[in-house]
């Protein structure tokens, strides 16, 4: 049976997007962008969102990929109030509507990514005690290739992150665009009701960007090779009962490290999918 996945990429656009894109389409490689809508600061590195530098991701769209909410300025939503959350995904999407209406094309369909997968409750991305049978493989997901503590998180919290799930829901975003994820620890717990976009495979890319290299003491993994083991050793790349969402990152300096592990999942027979919902908008186009 052939292993699939769908390829979703975080923290568009940078200076390397173009280059990005275009190995993508050289290898027939559809992806969804989750963009950043201004100006932010991460770790101590500054970066331009949409409204600085929009050019790479019109070039997107004219190439076939599409596009997803990343938030305005890349803060963590437990640090924020509801809606101080939603007045970020409105100045996003406002940006991602202009960028379709000077496209021409028509948007496929509305899909958004918290930064550090932090949907208002920190590393306590889902409730985990409600997973049942599946609380510690999905602790060992999330805990595994983000930059995120687990702490139990507050009333106040949860109900921010359960307001602001209503609001994704109202808005029309959705995860259905998923729709091969099939993984019983996905369709039988929160993230398959999730209204936002979470991943069954975190590249932890991000961890080789030469900007965090102050930071980097404490991380697990420190050179292209342990990446690559962990593409080799997770139990969900290795299982083709069901696709897999691998999330990786568009940064500056990264493109050395992105590649070589996306080439290494395309020799290891994975086959990427276009979002279900868009398959005629999210093909890269000749």
């Amino acid at each position: 049976m052939l292993k699939t996945a769908y390829l979703t990429i975080d923290d568009s656009p940078t200076s390397q997007t173009d280059d990005l894109t275009d190995f993508l389409v050289a290898n027939d490689i559809p992806a969804i962008l989750y963009c950043i809508g201004g100006a932010y600061e991460d770790l101590g590195i500054t970066g331009q969102g949409i409204e600085q530098n929009p050019q790479p991701l019109l070039n997107a769209i004219d190439k076939g990929f599409a596009l997803g909410n990343h938030l305005y300025t890349h803060q963590r939503s437990s640090d924020l109030t509801a809606d101080q959350i939603i007045a970020e995904i409105e100045a996003t999407e406002a940006q991602i509507e202009r960028l379709y209406k000077q496209s021409g094309k028509a948007r496929p369909f509305k899909t958004l990514r918290f930064p550090h997968l932090d949907r208002g409750c920190g590393g306590w991305v889902i409730d985990y005690d409600r997973a049942g049978v599946h609380k510690e493989w999905l602790e060992h997901l999330f805990l595994g290739g983000l930059n995120i503590t687990l702490a139990p998180p507050s009333a106040v919290q949860i109900d921010i992150k359960a307001r602001v799930q209503d609001y994704l829901k109202a808005e029309g975003f959705t995860n259905e665009i998923f729709a091969d994820v099939i993984y019983p620890w996905f369709t039988d717990t929160e993230m398959a009701q999730a209204f936002d976009a979470l991943c069954t495979f975190s590249s932890a890319d991000w961890m080789l960007n030469p900007a965090f290299a102050a930071h980097s003491q404490s991380w697990p993994h420190k050179n292209v090779p342990d990446l690559i083991g962990k593409i080799d050793m997770d139990a969900a790349l290795n299982d083709n009962t069901s696709a897999d969402i691998i999330l990786m990152h568009d940064h500056e300096n990264l493109l050395p490290i992105t590649i070589p592990l996306i080439k290494h999942m395309l020799e290891n027979g994975i086959k990427f999918l276009p979002p279900t919902m868009a398959s005629n908008f999210c093909r890269p186009q000749e």
